[in-house]
């Protein structure tokens, strides 16, 4: 068989799980079962089927025009989306992320392994329901090493407390509206989506040379050391990098947003200060709708961060590898070249990242205290709320705190390159041979 696996390494940050793959148990055989023999409310499947069906995990509207046609983006996701689930296995245990290969009657196919990617997008799937999530985090509070609770309190900061019964939800639902609510228990089950998009379009761009002949040629060939570069792995590796550019500039483009919302709420809260205390009912409920709305929209920042964090270990990650695995050690010049600039700015945008992500939780932090003296007030606890310089100086911070902009100049070149060099040994091949 065939395969371009690269496993997941990057941490899973908030649930503190590592993102390896799940190793193979010392003698046991892996189980493969085609998706399409899972009955169609199976959990994986419907996972995989969501991330397939929506405009938004593909980041169509994220590519330029010239990269999601020129550069092959769009028919590797539409390959995906044509071999799922009738030619796409679930394994398990798991050894990769994802996979391929080819059968014996020379019939492409794909591979999506059990990881701590799925397990998580599992659960995930099974607690953010308005059904289910009450008991989810009663069961978590029970538990006794206590880890699952904390990762939920990670993730949901202050709104935490409203999913301890099923009285606290209804009323948290009511001061969000169905809206928000309903988007953020949806964003939250649906966490990290976009690494199996990623993978989706790494193994749908090897579907592209859906021939058993060609692909043994250039892995044979580089094998051998004959070919310096084993071209299909590296135009797929790219191409998985190459997602999560878009991905990351949406993810930031959604907190930025987020942002807007909070300043909006802020300002309602500030227009209750004139009143001396609040008397009224009407004056009550306006002040804990927003400040639960502001609660909501840092669930959702902190989410888009743990997403931006995913992509960028994995976009470190697969230039790793892929020069590790896939490139002999004297590669042609402009391959060395364009893989090592990538790599730097690879490795910047990593320690970027991490530095943006440290600062913007400090300011986080900021606003949930900010807001704990609105509540004293509130509550009668104290004379007077936090002075609007508070709530000033955090807008601030997040105005002097701007995402860094994904790097990966050097992919399309590549992907391009990795392309020219297939057709060459193509071309190399005896004639008779028939090509996709």
């Amino acid at each position: 068989m065939t395969s371009s696996a690269h496993p997941a390494r990057a941490r899973l940050r908030g649930a503190a799980l590592i993102l390896a793959v799940i190793p193979v148990l010392w003698g046991q055989a892996p189980e493969r079962t085609l998706f399409k023999d899972f009955p169609p409310d199976d959990p994986c499947r419907e996972i995989i089927q969501t991330v397939l069906d929506s405009p938004l995990y593909s980041m169509r509207g994220g590519f330029p025009a010239r990269e999601w046609t020129g550069a092959g983006y769009g028919g590797a996701w539409e390959r995906a989306r044509q071999y799922f689930p009738n030619q796409t296995y679930f394994v398990r245990p798991g050894t990769f992320f994802m996979t391929h290969g080819f059968s014996s009657d020379g019939r492409l196919f794909m591979e999506v392994h059990e990881s701590a990617y799925l397990s998580l997008c599992v659960e995930n799937r099974k607690t953010f329901t308005d059904g289910s999530i009450v008991g989810e985090v009663g069961r978590m509070a029970g538990a006794a090493d206590g880890r699952e609770a904390a990762a939920f309190q990670e993730k949901m900061g202050k709104l935490e407390r409203y999913f301890r019964d099923e009285a606290a939800k209804a009323s948290l639902r009511r001061a969000l509206g169905d809206g928000l609510y309903l988007r953020l228990l949806r964003e939250l089950r649906e966490e990290d989506y976009h690494m199996f998009a990623g993978g989706l379009m790494h193994e749908g761009m090897h579907a592209g040379m859906d021939d058993d002949v060609l692909v043994a040629r250039i892995q044979a060939e580089f094998r051998v050391g004959r070919l310096p570069v084993q071209w299909d792995e590296l135009r797929a590796y790219m191409a998985e990098v190459g997602y999560h550019r878009p991905y990351c500039r949406w993810a930031a483009g959604d907190i930025a947003a987020g942002w807007r919302q909070i300043e909006g709420l802020l300002k309602e809260l500030e227009a209750l200060r004139k009143k001396p205390k609040l008397f009224h009912e009407a004056d009550k409920a306006r002040f804990e709708r927003a400040k639960a709305k502001i609660g909501a929209h840092l669930a959702l920042v902190r989410l888009r961060m743990r997403e931006i964090w995913q992509s960028t270990q994995r976009m470190q990650g697969l230039t790793t590898s892929v020069r590790k695995d896939h490139v002999k050690p004297d590669p042609p010049a402009d391959i060395d070249g364009l893989i090592t600039e990538l790599a730097g700015d690879t490795a910047g945008f990593v320690k970027d990242v991490g530095e943006t992500i440290q600062r913007t939780e400090l300011t986080l932090r900021a606003l949930e205290e900010t807001l704990e003296s609105w509540g004293a007030w509130a509550a009668g606890r104290r004379p007077f709320p936090p002075p609007v310089t508070d709530s000033n100086a955090v807008l601030k911070r997040v105005g002097d705190t701007p995402w860094p902009t994904p790097p990966g100049d050097e992919v399309e070149a590549l992907m391009k390159r990795a392309g020219e060099e297939i057709a060459k040994v193509r071309g190399s091949l005896p004639s008779g041979w028939s090509w996709p």
